[in-house]
């Protein structure tokens, strides 16, 4: 009963949000509370919700420090380098944009923090989508699936918690699996290309030399001057998507007037080149604290939350050493820092009640009982193909602490390693990285102003596909 009951809370939840009939954090609040009622233990939720809440604490309290730790570094200047050199890059090609959403995230995902990486990753491409009007859930799909490819790495967690639920050393189960992993960050490029080219057929792309934020001025200088035009497919010249045909102006001339336009709005503040609360005196000594930020927290000097929180501490105070300043900088924040707060202790309150009702527990027993006695030999394919569910579904922590040692218990009766079993169960984590329950997201779809509902619907495909992908290539090589 318990099993059912998980299956339908879960799916209810994804149904609400998706169709838009809750938010996620209603839905993540009053779903969980209805089927503890239903289950009979609601006199149990506030036990649940605490426990819940105690373990995810340590999570929020990174996340809002690391948001405004992050917005500093952008409110003084520290990736508009960053932003110039994408420009450069992508100009103006939707195509171009995508893959260089990609390939950044992949490398910012290097510190193995997919909060760090979202925020850095939608800091410097969210303009761009804005002002092409691209589709911003390629923007959050995109980066959040390169992650969850890079996701795997050694102190990036999941395969740290493999190597401790199963006793085996990291580099051991890892290394085998770079050119499997590798494989599947370049299928994660080759669907930003294939992604990108329909976001350029759907929007045309507008023929530029150049599209940066000078010190006077945004500028936008055309292969032949001002007539630069937005040329659908890549193909002659012709009108931008969304204007009529008649309208009075051409589309570089529009296109042109937007961007002008768009230096003056909020979203456009990373690229602005007079905002006040640059500190150009200040570049190296916050490229500097960020560095050690990132080896610090690679390292594990302290606990991330700690690190953020010091890191916040001294961002504020040399940046912005008055307080009326430091008080502007963290309210200019504070909407981010309150949303993604808010959706993790919601969450808390989603996995306290999975948790403590028991249905985890019941979903992963009858998961591991359904499979055939005839598929034992395969059990390392089984678990790559069951970490899909399992790990959307649950924390990494349920699955690799909970499900994982069961999983390679019945491997071993069939002569399977406990090595491979691992290896297997890391094939997930392009999923899992937009599963609800991964605070990290809420920072993703928060930032790029996207309903957590639409990303699921564009991601989840693409990402199963990812993972399917990895498993096939470790198959391939021998390493599944």
């Amino acid at each position: 009963m318990l099993t059912i009951l998980g299956f339908a809370m879960i799916a209810t939840f994804l149904v609400l949000i998706m169709m838009k009939k809750m938010s996620p954090i209603a839905a993540l609040v009053l779903i969980p509370a209805l089927f503890c009622v239903i289950v009979g233990k609601g006199a149990h939720l506030g036990d649940y919700v605490l426990e819940g809440v105690g373990q995810l604490a340590p999570t929020a309290a990174m996340l809002m420090f690391a948001i405004v730790y992050f917005g500093v570094m952008i409110d003084v200047g520290l990736f508009d380098p960053i932003v110039r050199a994408i420009l450069r890059f992508c100009k103006a090609d939707p195509m171009r944009i995508v893959v260089g959403t990609a390939v950044l995230a992949a490398i910012v995902s290097l510190d193995g923090d997919g909060s760090t990486t979202f925020m850095i990753t939608v800091s410097a491409m969210y303009p761009l989508y804005k002002r092409l009007k691209m589709s911003l859930v390629v923007l959050t799909g995109v980066a959040a699936t390169a992650n969850g490819v890079m996701n795997t790495l050694p102190w990036g967690g999941p395969t740290a918690r493999a190597a401790t639920a199963l006793k085996l050393d990291a580099a051991d189960i890892f290394v085998p699996m770079i050119p499997a992993l590798a494989v599947g960050l370049l299928f994660v490029f080759v669907l930003a290309y294939v992604l990108g080219r329909r976001e350029r057929t759907r929007l045309g792309y507008l023929s530029l030399d150049e599209v940066l934020v000078t010190e006077n001025e945004t500028v936008l200088v055309g292969a032949g001057g001002a007539d630069a035009t937005r040329t659908p497919g890549g193909a002659g010249a012709g009108t931008a998507a969304g204007h009529g045909a008649g309208d009075g102006d051409s589309a570089a001339d529009k296109a042109a007037h937007d961007v002008a336009d768009d230096t003056d709005d909020e979203s456009f503040q990373g690229l602005d080149p007079h905002r006040e609360t640059l500190r150009p005196r200040l570049y190296w000594f916050n490229a500097g604290l960020t560095v050690a930020l990132l080896a610090a927290m690679i390292m594990e000097l302290l606990p991330i939350p700690v690190l953020f929180l010091i890191g916040a501490a001294l961002a504020l105070t040399v940046n912005f050493p008055k307080m009326t300043e430091q008080k502007a900088r963290i309210a200019a924040h504070a909407d981010n820092v309150l949303n993604v707060s808010g959706m993790v202790f919601a969450a808390a309150v989603f996995t306290g009640v999975l948790t403590g009702t028991g249905m985890v527990e019941h979903m992963a027993d009858w998961l591991v009982g359904a499979i055939p006695e005839g598929m034992g030999p395969h059990m390392g394919i089984v678990t790559g193909v069951l970490s899909l569910p399992l790990t959307y579904f649950m924390s990494n922590d349920g699955f690799y602490f909970g499900v994982l040692p069961v999983l390679a218990e019945a491997g071993s009766a069939h002569g399977v390693s406990s090595l491979e079993i691992a290896r297997a169960s890391l094939v997930g984590q392009p999923l899992h990285m937009s599963s609800p329950l991964v605070p990290a997201v809420y920072v993703l779809v928060g930032m790029a102003k996207v309903e957590f509902g639409d990303h699921t619907k564009f991601t989840v495909k693409w990402a199963a596909l990812t993972c399917l992908v990895v498993l096939g290539a470790g198959i391939l090589f021998g390493i599944i």
